[in-house]
């Protein structure tokens, strides 16, 4: 499977986003971190990445309503790996009504999120094409 070379990770738990990218930027080389919607907005002014992995329980809108937003002002596809805390079932059928595929529970493995990190943007590229 190809390496992703852009990934944002928007998760409001400071030292569990570091860890998340200090993981993932071993394989991709462009991982970039907000702890907010607004702050990842504003990221993606000027950086596209191939995958988001979002936090379901951010502060101010949740990750549902935060992906809903972006992918409303992409042109292109942009794959999704939703991480909670909270219970899936909840989530999972809302997720999958926008296009996520890909939810992990809280606490996760840093391989299971890379292999879904991996999947989720070779969809995307897929889907793109």
């Amino acid at each position: 499977m190809s390496v992703t070379q852009r990934i944002l990770v928007v998760e409001d738990e400071r030292i569990l986003a570091e860890n998340v990218k200090t993981f993932l930027a071993r394989r991709s080389p462009d991982v970039r971190i907000a702890t907010d919607g607004r702050r990842a907005m504003q990221i993606i002014e000027s950086f596209t990445p191939d995958v988001v992995v979002l936090d379901y329980g951010l502060p101010g809108e949740n990750g549902l309503q935060f992906y809903r937003e972006l992918v409303r002002h992409r042109a292109r596809p942009i794959g999704c790996v939703m991480i909670t805390g909270y219970a899936p079932e909840n989530i999972t059928p809302h997720a999958n009504k926008l296009g996520i595929r890909h939810l992990l529970c809280k606490p996760f493995s840093l391989a299971e999120l890379q292999q879904l990190v991996d999947l989720s943007a070779a969809e995307a590229s897929a889907y793109a094409h």
